[in-house]
């Protein structure tokens, strides 16, 4: 037992552990809210397992524009192998990459679209809540003179605060990931409340902008307190600062769009006959299609 325990002391990372457990929240939030939804709940898990892959490909890019411009600010000459090897990864990516994904998947192979894209808006914040976590903790193998050993940095990035309160945190930084996280389980808790309410079918579909304005919002501020140069940036702005900037841009640029009827809305969604295959619990009243057929012209 003892043996065990060591290991996944030594070995396991701790934001590898609360990204997992991030994930199962967000699929079994997401099965709950197919069930309550009568969505297609495997073709929904399965695009959102689909788009993973958009994720960590847009985590990866986002990482390597961040670091290249932090490069550059540093005067340090970009080369392909430095930012390609050396960068981590950005969420802000991983977020556009997921979303993006999913609604490509979702375009061709889901048809309760407005539903599906609700779903994702709302379960996205809680995964991201539960990463946070992880991300204060802190935790990272490394290697000291040929042995490996976990060293604890928790707070690994935010300003320092010559204050009582900041004192109790590594090298008096202010615990900006703590207030994140706290700051993405209410958006998930006020996505949850406005999702479960909403009973007009034409105004579903627009969660994803709504969690994105105030996401983008939050980090815009947030990103002043974090003091984490190593993610570059232009100008005075950190690199998710423009990023945030890009977005709220975009979504006043594609509401004016939609408003203006150069961009045409989501069509509302319509039964889908294969929820039946996959239903979870109690057989529910669900109104079958009106099928219209033509009359045969009489001899």
């Amino acid at each position: 037992m003892e043996t065990i325990v060591s290991f996944f002391r030594d070995h396991i990372l701790t934001y590898s552990v609360f990204a997992a457990l991030g994930i199962l929240a967000t699929f079994g939030m997401s099965l709950l809210l197919c069930v309550k939804r009568e969505q297609n709940w495997v073709r929904q898990l399965f695009l959102m397992i689909g788009s993973l892959l958009g994720l960590v490909l847009g985590a990866k890019l986002f990482g390597i524009v961040s670091y290249a411009t932090y490069l550059m600010r540093q005067g340090v000459p970009v080369t392909f192998e430095k930012i390609v090897f050396q960068s981590g990864i950005v969420f802000y990516g991983g977020l556009l990459g997921y979303f993006g994904s999913f609604w490509l998947l979702s375009k061709y192979l889901l048809p309760k679209r407005r539903i599906g894209r609700d779903i994702v808006a709302v379960t996205t914040p809680l995964f991201h809540g539960f990463a946070r976590i992880g991300c204060y903790c802190g935790r990272e193998l490394v290697t000291i003179d040929g042995v490996e050993k976990t060293i604890w940095h928790p707070c690994c990035y935010g300003i320092q605060m010559d204050n009582a309160f900041c004192s109790h945190f590594w090298e008096s930084r202010l615990p900006v990931q703590l207030f994140e996280s706290a700051f993405n389980f209410l958006l998930f808790a006020a996505l949850l409340i406005i999702f479960l309410k909403e009973t007009k079918e034409e105004r579903r579909g627009w969660l994803v902008k709504l969690y994105l304005f105030a996401y983008a919002v939050f980090r815009f501020i947030i990103e002043f307190f974090r003091d984490d140069a190593v993610r570059g940036g232009f100008g005075s702005f950190s690199f998710s600062q423009v990023v945030s900037i890009a977005i709220l841009i975009g979504l006043v640029v594609f509401e004016s769009l939609q408003k203006s009827g150069v961009v045409k809305p989501l069509p509302l969604d319509p039964y889908d006959p294969g929820v039946d295959l996959y239903r979870l619990g109690g057989p529910k009243h669900v109104e079958e299609p009106i099928v219209f057929q033509e009359d045969e012209d009489d001899e």
